[in-house]
């Protein structure tokens, strides 16, 4: 009777542990059906690295950029400057003027200095004239020139040339009387300024740059002038000719009564090498002083004091003021030329009374180029008053 009941025991147990195995395979073989991966450590992936993108910077995208249409960039206006600009010793690639029958314009340079026209300056601020203390045997004496600057050669260098010479007689005579009415204490000459020798941009046959009007124009020109009352000066731009040679040219006109003399060194070419017009030229205290004694020996022998003008616009056209000399029978005239506003032309007066070698002050006026053109009110106010005042 023992027994059995052990084997019972036994066959219970073996059954159990049947049964739990075969659960166990059943539970691995339905995970391995459906796919299922066992637990493991799990493997780290690698994050995406960050891109760091300026904030200020677009995100740029697939769609298409449309191009550009092409168009004009828009052209800066040019910065105004106060005063047209002087030459340099370099000039800057420009449209040379033309040379024409009566040779190159006398403005082919002739901008004046370069000074602000911000500059204060006594414009339109009344008039307070004093006669000048003078020498009375000076052309100048109480006096002052008022005329027209051209060349009787025809158009091109001023307005004195574009009509017949009756007619510029008119236009002189009026324009002194603008003068008169302001200085009625002054007494005012009308006159012609009158370029006989011409600079030119090309040698001529001589090779001296220059051509000169005819002494028979010169002549009739001169004739119409002293029988209306005016004076004549007889200007020359040297070029590469001598000034002997040009002093002798005009010689016999200069014999006359009431004509007198200028020289342009603007087209006095020393150099050798530069074209009158291209360059501003130069003259010396030497050359002043060799015109003044010519002038003196025709000043005795004629009984008339003569006068000479010099123009001047820049420093580089003068040299050795220093050395001019006081002929007592020559009104030595620094002419303050070129065109530009007051401010630098009055600047440019103003230092060359300050200088060596001035006498008695000129001043220039252009009706086409200065900007704005001075009145005669503005004129008659400069300290010293002009003995000289001329319009091209």
């Amino acid at each position: 009777m023992s027994a059995r009941p052990r084997m019972v025991s036994l066959s219970v147990v073996a059954l159990t542990a049947g049964l739990v195995l075969l659960a166990q395979v059943l539970a691995i073989g339905g995970c391995l059906v459906r796919g299922a991966r066992p637990a493991t450590s799990a493997t780290p992936t690698r994050a995406p690295r960050a891109v760091s993108i300026d904030p200020g910077t677009p995100t740029a995208t697939a769609t298409p950029v449309a191009t550009p249409t092409a168009t004009t960039p828009p052209t800066s206006t040019p910065r105004p400057t106060s005063t047209p600009r002087p030459p340099t010793d370099t000039p800057t690639p420009t449209d040379t003027p033309a040379p024409t029958a009566e040779g190159l314009p006398a403005d082919a340079i002739g901008a004046t200095s370069d000074v602000s026209d911000t500059v204060e300056t006594p414009l339109n601020t009344g008039i307070a004239i004093t006669p000048r203390v003078d020498d009375p045997a000076s052309p100048f004496y109480n006096t002052m020139w008022v005329g027209l600057y051209g060349t009787p050669g025809g158009r091109g260098l001023g307005i004195l040339g574009t009509a017949s010479p009756t007619e510029t007689v008119v236009m002189a005579v009026q324009q002194a009387e603008a003068y008169q009415a302001l200085l009625p204490g002054i007494r005012i000459i009308p006159f012609f300024h009158m370029v006989v020798t011409i600079a030119d941009a090309h040698p001529g046959p001589d090779g001296d740059y220059v051509h000169r009007v005819s002494g028979e124009r010169i002549q009739s020109w001169i004739d119409v002038a002293r029988a209306n009352g005016l004076v004549c000066v007889l200007d020359v731009q040297p070029g590469y000719s001598p000034i002997e040679s040009e002093l002798a040219y005009v010689d016999p006109f200069l014999r006359q009564p009431g004509i007198h003399l200028a020289l342009d060194p603007e087209f006095m070419m020393l150099d050798g090498v530069s074209v009158p017009g291209q360059r501003i030229g130069t003259m010396t205290g030497a050359h002043v002083n060799q015109a003044q004694a010519w002038l003196d020996v025709i000043a005795a022998e004629t009984g008339e004091r003569k006068v000479l003008v010099i123009h001047q616009f820049d420093d580089r056209m003068l040299s050795g003021k220093e050395s001019v000399i006081d002929y007592p029978s020559v009104s030595l005239v620094w002419d303050s030329d070129g065109f530009g506003g007051p401010g630098a032309k009055i600047a440019d007066y103003q230092q060359y009374a300050d200088e060596p070698g001035f006498e008695y002050g000129g001043f220039k006026l252009f009706y086409d180029y200065d900007v704005p053109l001075m009145d005669p009110a503005d004129v008659v106010v400069l300290d010293p008053l002009p003995a000289f005042v001329v319009y091209q």
